[in-house]
């Protein structure tokens, strides 16, 4: 029986238990989806809809061999947003014990192509490129609004929070930092205070010197499942040399990453099918682009288990594939080599 161990994450200093007797339980397969057409007359995202979504933000026009007014990637608000515009300063309100804000922000959603039936595995590199200028473009114009996040994420599969499956990923832009990104923040502070360098720059190199955990090397970026990961098959894309906001990253370092974001969707359904997952694209707060200690990276995680009794007590996660294991199944696919 392979015995469990408790890892700490250098990023937040808590503690996961990587537990492979975990994978043996018993677990639910869901039944595959039926495809996708490559038009859906009632999808509101699919071409020619356009005036069922709220006004576009951004567009990405389609390549000179489409019809004219074709796109690629549009953006717009959502029409259910978690945060919506508003006048003035989120001012707090105070009623005794309990504090509250106004929900001032924003909400946009991503729509990544024009295909109802396409998927960023599925693209080319340059179509993933597109969809990540988006990121770009729009967190430049929202993190002008003042202090806050910018966050960038995707949802694939009703398992991980998607609500309509035409392809697309979202964009919130929050009037506060959260805790969470505040705790990376922090912890990144006291790091370079302890260090005079920057903790993510140096697990980075860590990680390459080490290789074990190293899914994908590119001259700009690379990939590695996390030391202490909190999900089977987790993996982070970073920048290789720092670099605090996504925002302000070169064309050269996006479409690096955009390649190795597919090639990666690309090995985890070649190895796991077409799983649920998240990813998050977490930068800086607003204002803090120029921090010498926090550095922008993607977080994909999987959705291969439900968050369980021992989990939501204690507050630390389980994950039953060592990230050693992860990487280097990762590494033996098909669409993905050590190199990109």
């Amino acid at each position: 029986m392979a015995m469990s161990e408790l890892r700490r994450d250098p990023f937040t200093r808590d503690w996961v238990v990587i537990a492979p007797e975990r994978a043996h339980r018993p677990q639910h397969t869901p039944a595959a989806a039926p495809p996708a057409p490559a038009t859906d007359p009632h999808c509101p995202f699919c071409p020619g809809h356009e005036q069922e979504t709220p006004g576009e933000l951004w567009r990405r026009p389609a390549y000179p061999d489409h019809p004219p007014g074709a796109w690629a990637v549009r953006v717009v608000p959502n029409r259910y947003p978690v945060l919506t515009l508003g006048h003035g300063p989120a001012r707090h309100r105070t009623a005794g014990l309990f504090i509250s804000a106004a929900g001032i922000g924003s909400h946009e959603v991503v729509i990544e192509s024009p295909r109802h039936d396409w998927d960023l595995p599925d693209g080319e590199d340059t179509a993933v490129a597109d969809v990540l200028c988006a990121y770009r473009a729009r967190s430049l114009v929202l993190r002008e609004r003042g202090p806050g996040l910018v966050l960038p994420f995707r949802n694939h599969g009703p398992a991980a929070g998607t609500s309509l499956a035409h392809p697309h990923s979202q964009i919130v832009a929050t009037p506060i930092v959260p805790l969470r990104q505040r705790l990376l923040f922090d912890v990144a502070r006291t790091y370079y205070d302890d260090y005079g360098r920057c903790l993510y720059t140096d697990v980075t190199a860590a990680e390459l010197a080490d290789g074990r955990r190293t899914v994908a090397i590119g001259d700009h970026v690379a990939a590695f499942s996390p030391y202490a990961a909190r999900a089977a098959y987790e993996t982070w894309i970073v920048p290789r040399h720092h670099q605090a906001s996504f925002a302000d990253a070169g064309d050269e370092v996006l479409t690096e990453t955009a390649a190795m974001l597919r090639r990666l969707l690309d090995a985890l359904r070649h190895l796991l099918g077409d799983v649920p997952y998240n990813y998050a694209l977490i930068s800086a707060p607003n204002g803090e682009e120029a921090t010498a200690y926090f550095a922008w990276h993607l977080q994909l995680v999987p959705r291969l288990a439900a968050t369980a009794g021992f989990e939501l007590g204690s507050g630390m996660a389980v994950n039953p594939v060592p990230p050693e294991r992860a990487a280097a199944e990762l590494r033996g696919t098909p669409p993905l080599g050590p190199h990109i």
